[in-house]
């Protein structure tokens, strides 16, 4: 018989239509349960009509709150939302890996990032598409915007993935705006959302897990470490399967366990990672949200089944790879200062060369030929290509300085280039396209925006 906890217990404490409930301790993050309680947990309270919206844990006011915003399935669900044949099916986006997959299809097994082959073998019925990554982008622009309405602070860390810093105000202004998120989401998006929140981004994001699908769950400011302690270790930023090993070889499998050693020994035996983690265990995180992040590096890469072998096919498919860098780079204003060329071998072998620029570039006409020269040094040994990348980093931003002679020569490039980036912005990226990648016109399939490629979700 499972103890029942209540508010005064250090276990978590739930409100629902405006009452507290007892719930059973089998409710543990880690219990297996999709639901965040259930009718058969509650004692003292009639019949639960509908999920619970959030987790209450203490009642004091909260300094700073932030949310974290996850769209349930988010790739998967948008396709269903376009197809209405998905609906209701188990549906899997991707090509060669599993990149989302709808609730009917985790009923049977299938994960993000499993191999598409063992996925199928999980579930005879699955339902495979491509994606098209514009769509789900254009709809995480929508979010943003919406996002921004209440706070400037918002960070976006995946397509589907929102932080936002409300800054202080009282926790319960944060449930209050989250509603309104989810029933923005619900009725303009038509799609579901889940909402944790917090007084820091770690705690936010922990309870988003719990409030999947669909829900949201507030933790009150004080019972942070409370709330983190029955979680598994991978849940804190940085602990991988490897490192759970490691803790777990001397006894630290949970968060809350971190907290009962030293801080000072997880330094000595992991470092200033462990010194992190004891701080994340005790519910401190002190990142904060960045609104506009911007990005280190920019890369883009495909795969090939089969590998390819011919020369001018992987020279074309390098320009296309650089040439979509390159146009992200110039929309975020920035150069760059170097660049890497990478290539994986069919044997498996991986092989990487990068350069520096002096002085960093955003031209197309400038960045193309040390690429494709770095390319040639890399296909010196005859075996075809399995994948192939380009990287543009670090990441410079304009010089500020005002030549008093401008070359002539450079101008009319710069001007031919915000010209092509003019025309692929309204008529699509590959209504211009150079006579080199007219290659993958003839051999791959395409349409305005971008070529079908091996991870055309991930691939921009």
């Amino acid at each position: 018989m499972n103890q029942l906890l209540s508010l005064d217990s250090p276990a978590l404490g739930y409100r629902t239509s405006g009452q507290v409930v007892r719930c059973a301790a089998a409710l543990s993050p880690y219990s297996g349960h999709n639901d965040i309680i259930t009718p058969d947990a509650v004692t003292g309270v009639g019949t639960l009509e509908c999920p619970l919206e959030a987790a209450v844990i203490t009642h004091r006011a909260c300094s700073r709150v932030v949310l974290h915003l996850d769209i349930d399935a988010f790739f998967a669900s948008v396709e269903q939302l376009t197809d209405p044949r998905l609906r209701g099916r188990p549906v899997a986006v991707g090509t060669g890996v599993v990149a989302s997959c709808s609730y009917e299809a985790r009923q049977w097994g299938v994960r993000t990032a499993m191999r598409l082959s063992e996925a199928r073998r999980l579930c005879p019925e699955l339902i495979v598409v491509p994606g098209y990554y514009p769509r789900y982008e254009a709809i995480a622009r929508q979010l943003l915007a919406f996002c921004q309405q209440f706070t400037p602070q918002v960070e976006c860390a995946a397509l589907d993935d929102f932080y936002l810093d409300l800054g202080p105000v009282d926790v319960r202004e944060g449930e209050h705006v989250g509603r309104q998120l989810r029933h923005w989401v619900r009725e303009v998006l038509r799609l579901s959302l889940s909402i944790g929140a917090g007084s820091c981004k770690l705690v936010a994001e922990v309870a988003t897990h719990q409030a999947k699908p669909g829900r949201q769950v507030l933790v009150f400011p004080g019972r942070e470490q409370a709330y983190l302690a029955p979680w598994p270790v991978t849940m804190l930023p940085g602990v991988g399967p490897l490192a759970a090993r490691q803790l777990a070889r001397i006894g630290l499998r949970y968060v809350g366990d971190l907290t009962r050693v030293p801080g000072r020994l997880l330094a000595g035996l992991f470092g200033w990672r462990g010194r992190c983690w004891h701080l994340y265990a005790q519910g401190i995180d002190p990142r904060p949200v960045r609104a506009h992040h911007q990005p280190q590096s920019i890369s883009r890469s495909t795969s090939f089944a089969p590998p390819e072998s011919d020369p001018l096919f992987l020279r074309a498919m390098l320009t296309y790879l650089l040439e979509r860098a390159a146009s992200w780079m110039r929309w975020l204003c920035r150069r760059a200062a170097g660049v890497e060329v990478a290539v994986r071998y069919s044997d498996g072998t991986a092989l990487a060369k990068s350069f520096p620029l002096r002085p960093p570039t955003d031209q197309d006409a400038e960045l193309r030929p040390p690429v494709l020269e770095t390319l040639a040094r890399l296909l010196e040994r005859q075996l075809p290509i399995q994948w192939l990348a380009v990287t543009l980093r670090p990441l410079a931003y304009p010089d500020g300085q005002l030549w008093l002679f401008r070359e002539p020569q450079q101008e009319r490039q710069k001007q031919l280039q915000r010209w092509k980036d003019a025309i692929r912005q309204r008529f699509g990226f590959l209504s211009l396209t150079s006579g080199e990648e007219l290659v993958l016109l003839q051999r791959l399939t395409h349409d305005r925006q971008r070529l079908i490629l091996r991870t055309p979700c991930l691939t921009r």
